[in-house]
């Protein structure tokens, strides 16, 4: 089978319909259904800029697709342009053939030739295997997933945390749903639940335009690394069932920063593709 792979930023909208005819393919047994303006938000929209993105092609058809994201995080206090991958995917007729790792290889080979130091991202269990034995990442743990009240702080001392700006910020609060209350930012879940999307500086908060303040006594759900909790938070039994948010990272410098781990990591809801 002679496959093409394709650098595409999508700009051009026939290639986001072809993109989500994919996603929506794969994704229709869970019962999700993808619009171009959800795609449209994160590889086109976000004001860090354009995804990187690689597409195997069989003949004008995406069979497989993975993306790179820009961002900003800050590492020992220092802004450091990062990639976070996102969208995997690959039509269950075409599995078996590689092409995971082939096309995460060719965005973080690109990514590299843009300057961007590492490539982190949230792996499920059908993915997780291919990015750390055939992709160069290494397991840095799995997120906690909690629920209780009481408020979610920032622990002092983290070497690994996300960098936001009035710009940023504005653009990742966007979607329907979110508030604010003091230095939370707080998304409604579903009946009595607020997902903790994040906890964010309150001047900063205060520059964002359009984000509402109200107060939330509702049950709070927490997905993340390194927040400080109350200890009304627990963890979800076993039996409820959710998928594994396993977070994996790849340094691009070749050792010249930190590696990131489980101790030294502040990341929050808001930082990754659940929240939006």
């Amino acid at each position: 089978m002679n496959l093409e792979y394709r650098l595409c930023d999508f700009s051009d909208e026939k290639d986001l319909t072809n993109l989500i005819a994919a996603q929506n393919e794969v994704y229709r047994q869970r019962g999700l259904k993808f619009t171009n303006k959800d795609f449209r938000y994160w590889y086109g929209d976000n004001p860090e800029g354009r995804v990187i993105a690689f597409n195997a092609l069989d003949g004008d058809r995406i069979v497989a697709h993975e993306a790179l994201i820009p961002e900003t995080m800050e590492v020992n206090g220092r802004a450091v342009r990062c990639l976070r991958s996102m969208g995997s995917v690959t039509l269950p007729e075409y599995r078996g053939q590689k092409l995971l790792s082939i096309l995460t290889n060719k965005c973080i080979e690109e990514g590299q030739k843009r300057g961007y130091e590492f490539v982190y991202g949230i792996a499920n269990g059908n993915s997780i295997h291919t990015f750390l034995k055939y992709c160069g990442f290494t397991l840095v743990g799995k997120l906690d997933v909690k629920f209780g009240y009481g408020k979610v702080r920032e622990p002092q001392g983290k070497v690994y945390k996300r960098h936001w700006t009035e710009e940023t910020l504005k653009w990742r609060t966007s979607p329907a749903g979110v508030f604010r209350t003091k230095d939370q930012v707080l998304k409604h879940f579903k009946t009595g639940v607020v997902a903790v999307m994040g906890t964010i500086d309150g001047g900063l908060l205060d520059k964002v335009s359009g984000l509402k303040k109200k107060s939330s006594p509702s049950v709070r759900l927490y997905v993340g690394m390194g927040a400080e909790l109350p200890w009304s938070f627990v963890r979800v039994p076993k039996f409820i069932k959710h998928s594994p948010f396993n977070l994996i990272f790849r340094d691009l410098t070749g050792g010249k920063i930190p590696a990131m781990t489980k101790d030294n990591l502040f990341y929050q809801l808001i930082d990754f593709d659940v929240a939006g």
